[in-house]
């Protein structure tokens, strides 16, 4: 704030004649009335994403896909992470070894897939791009109003980052993802690097088309999710979406997504997850999802990461977005033989929730209710469920309480409302509301309690074709 001409506050309260219980609910809602919320899902998005740094040829893609269709796991999206280029900012595949773009998306696609690839906005010398966005200064400049060289360690000086504040330079960055990407049937990108990047610091006396980087720099994400939204959109696709490491107020409206980031493969950080969720939804940020296993440290053949991947596996798939990434060998397959099955399953499970998940999520975009939010948003007036933090609803209809310590085989569990009964969703068991219970918490289920009378669920049709 020091940094500005100027301090705005966005200030919503609850209408009085909101009905008591419903201001949080009524609040959220005028916030994303003012800065935008997310489009409804796409229905090819609503499944699993499969990930990891990093698939390094065409070859290597083309056999995991065809792995998991062959042992009928259903992949909704699978993802080519970064350096598929040869240069930064040629932003289209290395011949070397992307030799058949146009047939491996194809492929993929024969199998029911569709491909998400890892974008970076920054241009390097002997790129595509780099002579022009230097010469026409659609990049980020210096004091001198001259492109400022970026010190970023993975394209490495003198690198660009392009300037998304700039109409011209969002048109001209699209022109090459359109022709690199999109031409082959790719619509999904991943943004990766988009707060940008700036391991050794922000350059002193840089600056966008629209102001000092002290003063716009946050607003990065924003504009760059823009980009690939009005990209698509100049080509007719209404059924988008995209992942990006940052946003800002209204990064949603552009059909951008967010997820916790290059995070550690440690029971504390899958605890901590379940609150950085919720507290993501509650602003505004209602597709959000985790590197489920950790991205950094996890190691799938060892004794003590399966009941790890494990419990990940569970709370992320009851996020809005289900998606594994890491890296390490993601592959299910590449874990000890009893998770696998269990990963499997899990993975088959968010299946039979799919339309369910796409209809709450479709709740999410038209009134502005978080898909996962906390028992005080749902259950106002019960003064227990108000204490409880690490339980969480997903959607209206189910109540989860992740197991995140190592060994753990019960749960203690607040269920809410007295009057309200709940079925546990793996034993049947049927508990009353309004009580705490200790229940089992075996390694293969989870804590996960339809809400009765709700009748929410509504089994979709096992893709796998």
């Amino acid at each position: 704030a020091h940094n500005g001409v100027q301090l705005d506050f966005f200030v919503t309260v609850g209408p009085a004649k909101v009905p008591s219980g419903q201001q949080a609910v009524a609040i959220i809602k005028q916030y994303t009335d003012a800065v935008g919320r997310v489009p409804h899902m796409p229905e090819y998005a609503g499944g699993y994403w499969h990930s990891k740094n990093r698939y390094k040829t065409e070859k290597g893609l083309l056999a995991a896909a065809a792995e998991f269709h062959q042992r009928k796991i259903p992949v909704d999206i699978i993802v080519i992470d970064y350096l598929h280029w040869k240069h930064f900012g040629d932003w289209s595949f290395d011949p070397e070894y992307w030799p058949t773009p146009q047939k491996m998306v194809d492929t993929i696609k024969s199998y029911g897939m569709e491909i998400m690839v890892s974008v970076w906005p920054f241009t390097s010398p002997h790129s595509n791009s780099y002579v022009t966005i230097r010469d026409q200064k659609l990049c980020a400049v210096n004091s001198t109003d001259q492109p400022q060289v970026w010190p970023d360690p993975n394209p490495k000086p003198p690198c660009f980052l392009y300037d998304p504040t700039q109409e011209a330079a969002r048109n001209y960055v699209w022109s090459w993802l359109k022709k690199g990407y999109y031409d082959y049937g790719i619509k999904i990108f991943w943004l990766d690097a988009s707060e940008p990047e700036q391991i050794h610091g922000t350059p002193k006396g840089s600056a966008y088309s629209l102001g000092s980087m002290q003063r716009m720099g946050m607003m990065f994400p924003y504009y760059h999710s823009q980009m690939v939204h009005d990209g698509l959109k100049s080509e007719g696709v209404n059924d988008i979406v995209m992942l990006a490491r940052s946003g800002w107020a209204g990064s949603p409206k552009w059909a951008s997504a967010v997820w916790s980031g290059d995070t550690q493969s440690k029971w504390d950080v899958l605890h901590t997850s379940i609150y950085t969720m919720q507290n993501a939804e509650l602003s505004g940020l209602f597709w959000w999802t985790t590197d489920i296993g950790g991205y950094r440290g996890g190691q799938p053949s060892k004794d003590w990461y399966q009941e790890l991947i494990i419990r990940w596996f569970q709370f992320g798939v009851t996020c809005p977005i289900f998606r594994q990434h890491g890296a390490r060998a993601t592959e299910p397959w590449k874990l000890q033989n009893a998770t696998y099955t269990i990963v499997v399953d899990i993975i088959k499970l968010r299946y039979t929730f799919k339309n369910y998940v796409l209809e709450q999520l479709a709740e999410a975009s038209e009134k502005g209710v978080p898909f996962n939010r906390p028992l005080w948003f749902e259950f106002p007036s019960d003064s227990t469920a108000v204490e409880i933090e690490d339980e969480y609803m997903m959607g209206s209809g189910y109540l989860v309480a992740p197991v995140y310590t190592k060994g753990q085989r019960t749960r203690k569990v607040y269920l809410p409302e007295k009057g309200t009964d709940w079925q546990h969703y793996f034993t049947k068991k049927v508990y009353a509301g309004g009580q705490s219970y200790v229940v089992p918490a075996p390694l293969d289920h989870f804590p996960l309690f339809e809400r009765m009378g709700n009748s929410p669920e509504k089994e979709a049709k096992l893709e796998t074709a």
